[in-house]
């Protein structure tokens, strides 16, 4: 396989592996604690303003409306904050390698035989497309055979091309 097609695998697994950690437990526990939080903020800035104290009773009613719309205001904002996380954010799909139709056979690999009629053959050496980086599973029509005292594995043009793969120049 090429690089890009396991790069586009981790990223797909990677963005898996974010989208299920927003849906953990432990994820909607902190979300939880967090509004806890405001509302505990909240509470005790009302407790707060609404203890007597010995100022002017006009000083003391302003004290406590700026309190108030200052606890609606942080209420308002925490409630916002939350619809926008909810949100889907938009984004631009990233665009897909495309796939090799057809992986090409390396031409440095192909072998000419004489066969007993007088025609050429051309035949590809599996050592030699391993080495080239050809990874492809290749068919089950390969003739097993010694190239140089070496035993070697060779495949016609015909069986690979009937397989799919196109052969180099």
């Amino acid at each position: 396989m090429s690089d890009t097609a396991y790069a586009s695998e981790t990223l797909a697994e990677t963005i898996h592996a974010l989208r299920e950690t927003r849906q953990t437990p432990m994820f909607a526990l902190k979300r939880q604690a967090n509004i806890f939080v405001v509302l505990l903020i909240a509470i005790s800035l009302l407790a707060a303003t609404a203890m007597p104290s010995h100022a002017d009773k006009r000083g003391d009613d302003l004290a406590k409306i700026i309190a108030g719309a200052l606890v609606i205001g942080l209420i308002a904002k925490t409630i916002d904050d939350n619809k926008d996380r909810n949100k889907p954010k938009p984004h631009k799909p990233q665009p897909y390698p495309e796939p090799i139709r057809q992986p090409r056979v390396p031409s440095v690999c192909a072998i000419s035989i004489d066969s007993n009629s007088g025609d050429a053959v051309t035949m590809y050496s599996e050592k030699c497309m391993r080495r080239e980086g050809f990874d492809y599973r290749l068919p089950r029509c390969a003739r097993d055979i010694r190239i140089y005292g070496q035993p070697d594995r060779v495949y016609s043009a015909q069986c690979l091309r009937d397989a799919g793969f196109r052969l180099g120049r």
